[in-house]
Formats: C-alpha cells, structure tokens, sequence
C-alpha cells in the first residue's frame, strides 16, 4: 500500500497499470497536502476499458466458482493484514476519524469474505412443470448466469467498503467490472484494486476508471454492453444516470433522511449512545445517518439535555488523531452548504442547541430544535454532522412526521413495548426498521436499500448477486414410448 504522504498511481486498463496526459491530486482532507495523484481518464479510456471487459466477461462467466471464491477469499485475508495502512488512507483522502476508518477496513475485509462464500452459492431451482396439465411431460430447472459488464459508481464517504460492495458480489457472480470511483477518494479503490489484480483476479476483468464523473461518467453508463448499472450517490447524480442508461438494469442506493423515534419507555442510556454516534460519526456524511429525533415528551427534557451535553464534548479534529470523534467535511464547499442549510432554519424559527460553527471544512457537531416543516434540514438529506429534535405525545404522530419525507432508507425506534415496535415496523415506510437502535446500522450481507427516492434494488452480498445475474429456465419434454 502507498505510505500517507503518497505517490502516483497509476490506474487499471485492460490489465495494465497505466498513466495519462493529465495527473489529478488526491488531498488530506485535514490539511490540505497532497497525499498522492491519480491519472485523468477520459472517453478513450472509457472505451478501451469497456472493451476490455466485454473479452473477460467471457472468461469470467467461464471461470469456476471455486476459483472465484478463491481469489475473493485471498483478497480478504490481504485487507485484513493492510488494515491499518488502508485506514490511514481512508482517513487521509476522506477526513474520516481513523477508529471509523480502523472500522470500515475490517468490513471491507468481511464484505469480501462473504461474497466469496456466496460465490459456490449462485444457484438456481428445479422447476414442477406437471403442476398444470401443459406440463406433465416436461422437467426442468433454472440457474442464474452472469449479467456481463458491471458499471460500478462508487462514493466518497466509504470509498473502500462501497467499493467492494460492487466489486465483490459482482466477481462472486462471473462478471467483469468497470469501476468508476469517486474523484474525492480514489486511493482507495486503487489499492483494492491492486489487491485483486495481485490475488490472482483474470486481467481485464476489473478495469478501474479515474476522473471526473461529468466527464465520462455518461459515456461509461451509456454503453450497450455494460448491462447493470450500481451506483451509490445523490439523487441528481441518480436521474442523469437514469436519462443516459437506456435499457439495462439499474442498481441505486440514493441516501435518505432517517429519523429515530425514542419512546418514553426506552432503555436512555443506550439510546443516547445510539444517537449520538449515528448522528456525528464520519461528520454525518452517511447515507444512514440519523438525522430526526423524534423524543416521546415524558423524556424529552432529559434527552435533550443530555444529548446536548454528549455532543458539547466531541473532539473535532484532525482524523489521523487517535482522539478525534469528528473530522473535516470532504470539501469547504459542502460545508458551506450545511452551514447555509443550518442558517435558514435558524432564520425560520429553528433553536440552535449546540455547534453551527464552520471554519473552512471543519463544522462543529451541530444539534437543532423546532425545525420548521418547509426548512431543507427537515426533508432533503443533510449529509453532514447536523441532526434535529423533535417532541411528540402519540406514536402515530412520530410516524407520520418519520414518514413525511420521499426518501426511505431505514429508520429506528427504541422502546421495550413488543407492541409498539410491531407497529412501527408495520406502519414506517422505509427499507428497513430497527428496533432499539437508530438508523446507522446494517451487516455487510443483509438486503440493504430503500423505499422512495433512496434507492433501487437491494445490495448486501447474495442480494447483490441476485442483481448483478439473469435467470436461464432449461425445459425438457419427454417425447416417444417405452424405453
């Protein structure tokens, strides 16, 4: 792995690491420095890319399962034994608080482990054709083959974990990859990318792509032969690549505004330990990032006093600080944008209960009362260490505040009533509830997705495959006499 403090990388094409004209350099999100450069890709290079994964499609669709996993399963263990470096990295080219950046390292070493489980798992069923009269003399079965090209859109904010979340099920299930990681935090894709390659991944199989997404993000999504498109990212960024796939399938997970309902019942101390670290950690910039407090009113003073004093004692700072809770947004121009955001809801009648400071990228843990309904806070995604409380009476008002926004990712509620988070479960309308506990959790190998405007389809590792392949049907009919 590349020592912080950096050097060129060179980037995956067709099985060969390769530079352009143009250099584009990778920062400390802390300081400033630069830390590494990447190449600048642009059509050309999209076009030998794609090509070079239409001829290894072939080749990986060929490949047995066994040495698919084999690769995944090495490639795994090699993370796990670079953990810290690709930490340090993480938390360099991301701003991410490093024991965050210790944590996404040894998903990302998990998420590989199990998509090269699931690799001798990709099957299929046998088929009851004499269910009806038609089918009396026909068996049969289906299987699930490869879908080919894989376009893999991939964010900033986990810019390891997500990357192998497309990269991993899309291996696991016989397909080649073109890899278009964010232009914020490229280090990492190409370290894992270097991993596979090392780990006996076939070349041209994964071709990774670096640059601007506004220049060549339309000509990777737009190709006929890439045929499943999985992007993680905004809602804007999503209908563009909506308006320039054409027929192929789609795969988006699009963030959200998840709220949190804590009744008056709930165990507090867990809960405030819950909300806290949902609401600040990796400064918010997380699509499961608990954004709305919805507090029963028989606790909500304390709550709200104590949260208040939790957050009042956070340590924003440099992420490579072992102390540090909350680090540097990813620009100073998204942090300008929160700090723009918080400002208009003061304007409109908001308390500010603690943070709203901004220095350069730096934005304090910021917590906001009596938000007005028709503020962005209230319904867009925030995307940064900003979070709001709320004060209900009944359930039914919690969750019909929880579901007024279009977006649907997962939401959480904490009680100890079984019948209160029954009907929760039943009654919010989001991908996923959990039950004492906030949004901000999910297992790298369950469905994970949303409702509404937060996604399509479902990642998590055999949920991922099942996206990244078509189903094949065999029928046979038995025709002639006795044998």
């Amino acid at each position: 792995m590349p020592e912080i403090g950096g050097s060129d990388l060179k980037t995956l094409i067709d099985g060969s690491w390769i530079e352009t004209e143009r250099w584009l350099d990778v920062h400390n999100k802390y300081n400033g420095d630069v830390i590494g450069r990447v190449p600048i890709c642009d059509e050309s290079h999209v076009e030998k890319a794609v090509n070079s994964a239409s001829a290894a499609a072939k080749r990986m669709a060929k490949l047995p399962a066994y040495e698919r996993a084999e690769i995944l399963e090495k490639a795994s263990e090699t993370l796990l034994n670079s953990s810290e470096d690709l930490a340090k990295t993480i938390s360099a080219e991301a701003g991410k608080p490093l024991k965050f950046s210790r944590r996404e390292t040894k998903r990302a070493h998990i998420t590989l482990k199990f998509a090269s489980e699931e690799a001798k798992r990709v099957t299929g069923e046998t088929i009851a054709f004499d269910g009806e009269p038609r089918g009396v003399q026909r068996s049969g079965y289906w299987f699930r083959v490869p879908v080919g090209i894989v376009a893999a859109i991939t964010p900033f904010n986990d810019p390891l974990n997500l990357v192998a979340h497309k990269i991993g099920p899309a291996i696991a299930a016989g397909n080649a990859t073109v890899l278009k990681p964010s232009s914020l935090t490229p280090l990492s894709a190409l370290n894992l990318a270097r991993v596979l390659t090392d780990c006996g991944l076939p070349l041209g199989s994964l071709n990774v792509v670096t640059g601007a997404g506004n220049q060549i993000g339309k000509k990777l999504v737009s190709d006929p032969r890439v045929r499943l498109v999985t992007f993680t990212g905004g809602v804007e960024a999503a209908r563009d690549i909506v308006n320039w796939a054409g027929i192929k399938r789609l795969a988006m997970e699009l963030g959200s505004n998840c709220p949190a309902i804590v009744m008056n019942d709930a165990q507090l101390d867990s809960a405030l330990e819950c909300c806290v670290e949902s609401s600040y950690s990796c400064q918010g910039q997380n699509c499961l990032h608990a954004q709305r407090f919805y507090i029963q009113d028989g606790i909500y003073a304390e709550f709200v006093h104590r949260m208040t004093s939790i957050v009042e004692k956070l340590i924003l700072g440099d992420p490579l600080n072992e102390k540090t809770d909350v680090g540097p947004m990813i620009t100073e121009r998204e942090a300008a944008r929160v700090e723009e955001w918080v400002n208009d809801a003061l304007k409109k009648g908001a308390k500010l209960l603690v943070g709203g400071r901004r220095d350069g990228k730096m934005f304090s843990p910021t917590l906001l009362e009596d938000i007005p309904n028709d503020t962005k806070i209230a319904n867009e995604e925030v995307f940064g260490p900003v979070s709001a409380v709320y004060k209900f009476h009944k359930l039914s008002e919690a969750i019909e505040a929880s579901n007024r926004t279009d977006y649907g990712l997962q939401a959480g509620i904490f009680t100890k009533n079984v019948n209160t988070a029954l009907r929760a479960v039943q009654d919010l309308d989001f991908g996923g509830v959990l039950v004492n506990d906030t949004s901000d959790f999910r297992v790298d190998f369950m469905p994970f997705g949303g409702l509404k405007l937060s996604g399509l389809g479902r990642e998590g590792i055999r949920f991922a495959i099942e996206e990244m392949t078509e189903i094949k049907t065999v029928i046979y009919k038995t025709i002639g006499g006795e044998v």
